[in-house]
């Protein structure tokens, strides 16, 4: 990366001494400027000439940030493609919010080539016909590709064997933390040391209670949702219609209320509530956590986290260590359409965004001086004035998004050895047994929508402890058994059995 910026740095002084030079010509005659002009006409012609001829691959990309600048980037991006890769790219942001229903059709012609698979379960393009098989692409890649990823984490992007993605570089895995409040904790002198479970954060929580009645002791990690997840895996299916239980780490599937996980969960959480300790609003809150905390509004709240260090105002003490879900690796990744008619010049973007530390670096942190400024100690900051909102270019902030953000200087509030430990944190978490695993509802499709619809009824009420577990569970297990949880559990078993088997 160094030489990178070492070579863009000699680029822009080479620029700058040019002017220098220029100006000190002095005035030009009316000739020397036709002649000039008619010198930068044809260069621009011979570039036009090599481009025009290339193939431009189609890329779709998530936006949260403003990405108003992206053509100026692009343009950067397309100057490195065509020396390197004979290519151009054509890229399309889009935002969160319409991603799904605007891919889809973009899927569906040969609108786009390339893009970040996301919001659909991987299984589902793949069962839609949507993406192009990568095995052989794959397999003939060089060293360079190869490297970036290991077995366990291309092989969490196969479907019934078959490579349709590549995954990219963020937590693959979660913490599950409590993240408090540092001022009450200082306040109060609380030994964050002696918290690591759910009965032990029930004692901090009486006591910041009884310390500040005014405000909750717990709030909903986001929204309505009192933590995303905890120690079930879904294997995919965030409706949790048969999980694993023990991070992962069971191979038999069950119905998660009827888990000791969640029966533990709630029972804490359902004390909580009814002693006045949790929001009282929450299934109706839609505030996130730090906002409700970093606002006074709360003391602290249940998160799923990465390596990441907290928000200014906020400690994070972990309570379940890392684990990565069975669908970790496909839960974000990209793939080529199955529509495109360029799939060698797709592929070969994909090395490059994968691979290719100039590439990776424009399409993530867009242009420097511009966009980042590089700091001493090799991170980047944005320049004086912005931030991740305002910055024409927001990509640096939402380096999760993008294929391997690994090739690139991390943000300076990450710390300059972010990426190095956010592999390291990965390589290091547990990952449940059903990694690649992919569940084919096809044979149990009206019970298992039936199911959701219960599951949606009670899931986040019986989460945060607005209602009575010991009876609340009960009725809900009879309600799935009637919707036939007990089919989509043996469908489920029977084809995660298969998988094991198979590995």
């Amino acid at each position: 990366m160094k030489n990178v910026l070492r070579k863009w740095a000699s680029i822009i002084l080479c620029i700058s001494m040019t002017a220098v030079l220029a100006a000190g010509c002095g005035n030009k005659t009316t000739a020397d400027k036709e002649a000039s002009n008619a010198g930068n006409a044809a260069d621009t012609s011979d570039t036009a000439k090599k481009t025009e001829n290339m193939t431009t691959v189609n890329l779709a990309l998530l936006g949260i940030y403003d990405f108003s600048d992206a053509p100026a980037v692009q343009e950067k991006i397309n100057e490195i493609l065509a020396e390197k890769y004979g290519i151009q790219v054509n890229i399309t942001y889009i935002s969160s919010g319409s991603w799904t229903q605007q891919t889809n059709l973009m899927l569906t012609s040969d609108e786009v080539d390339v893009l970040t698979l996301f919001q659909t379960p991987l299984s589902t393009y793949v069962a839609n016909g949507q993406l192009l098989a990568l095995d052989d692409y794959y397999n003939n890649a060089g060293d360079a590709f190869k490297s970036v990823w290991s077995e366990d984490e291309i092989n969490g992007t196969r479907v019934n064997g078959t490579l349709y993605s590549i995954t990219n570089l963020r937590n693959f895995a979660n913490t599950y933390d409590v993240m408090m409040s540092k001022a009450i904790v200082e306040e109060l002198g609380i030994d964050t040391s002696s918290i690591n479970s759910l009965e032990s954060l029930g004692d901090v929580l009486y006591k910041v209670h009884e310390a500040h009645p005014e405000i909750y002791a717990m709030v909903p990690q986001s929204t309505s949702m009192m933590s995303n997840g905890w120690t079930w895996d879904g294997m995919g299916d965030e409706s949790y219609i048969g999980v694993l239980a023990d991070c992962g780490q069971s191979a038999k599937v069950e119905n998660l209320f009827e888990t000791d996980d969640f029966k533990e969960y709630t029972a804490n959480t359902h004390k909580w509530y009814k002693d006045g300790l949790i929001m009282a609003d929450t299934l109706s809150n839609t505030e996130s956590g730090d906002q409700l905390v970093l606002n006074g509004k709360g003391f602290c709240y249940l998160s799923n986290n990465s390596n990441a260090a907290p928000k200014e105002g906020l400690i994070k003490v972990n309570i379940i260590p890392a684990w990565a879900v069975g669908n970790s690796y496909a839960a974000l990744s990209y793939g080529i359409s199955a529509n495109t008619k360029h799939p060698d010049e797709s592929w070969k973007l994909m090395e490059a965004m994968y691979t290719d530390p100039e590439v990776a670096t424009l399409l993530i942190d867009g242009i420097e001086d511009t966009h980042y400024i590089v700091n001493e100690d090799g991170s980047i900051s944005y320049p004086e004035g912005l931030d991740a909102g305002s910055v024409p270019y927001g990509g640096a902030d939402q380096y999760w998004s993008f294929p391997n953000a690994g090739l690139t200087p991390p943000l300076k509030a990450n710390g300059a050895s972010f990426f190095e430990e956010l592999i390291a944190f990965n390589k290091n978490a547990v990952v449940s047994k059903a990694n690649g695993f992919n569940f084919d509802s096809g044979s149990v499709t009206d019970e298992y929508s039936s199911c959701i619809n219960v599951m949606d009824k009670y899931y986040d009420a019986l989460l945060c402890g607005a209602v009575d577990p010991e009876t609340t569970i009960p009725t809900a297990v009879k309600e799935l058994k009637a919707s036939g949880i007990d089919k989509v559990i043996a469908a489920k078993q029977e084809q995660l059995d298969a998988f094991l088997a198979g590995k």
